[in-house]
């Protein structure tokens, strides 16, 4: 489960790199952080709504826009979803498959945090 303590973590980041992998990618941080994704996301730039999911290749792209852009927040709802925003006022929400698999994993200094839903 995301702590408030692993959010923190986020927030003092930037996002300095994507790393794409097979089934997966991989967001980097600049303070150690790292974000596995496996499942859907959707990249928001105001009124505009893209859809990606980490195990496409393809969908990397959405995510360059955010690339050495400072987190301004960090937040973790009831249903799992992670909803991170930048500083260029984009926000990226990485949305948890109800497949009983790990959709995605937030590591920090704290440690990692599997997220599965059921």
């Amino acid at each position: 489960m995301i702590e408030e303590k692993d959010l923190n973590e986020l927030r003092e980041g930037q996002l300095t790199g994507v790393t794409i992998g097979v089934g997966s990618m991989v967001l980097t941080f600049s303070n150690g952080s790292q974000i596995l994704i496996q499942c859907p996301f959707e990249r928001i730039n105001g009124s505009d709504l893209q859809h990606g999911h980490g195990e496409r290749l393809g969908s990397s792209t959405l995510l360059f826009d955010v690339l050495n852009h400072r987190v301004s927040s960090a937040e973790f709802d009831s249903e799992s979803v992670l909803t991170i925003s930048f500083d260029n006022a984009l926000r990226i929400r990485i949305l948890p498959e109800v497949n009983g698999f790990e959709s995605y994993v937030v590591t920090t200094n704290f440690g990692q945090c599997p997220v599965m839903v059921c």
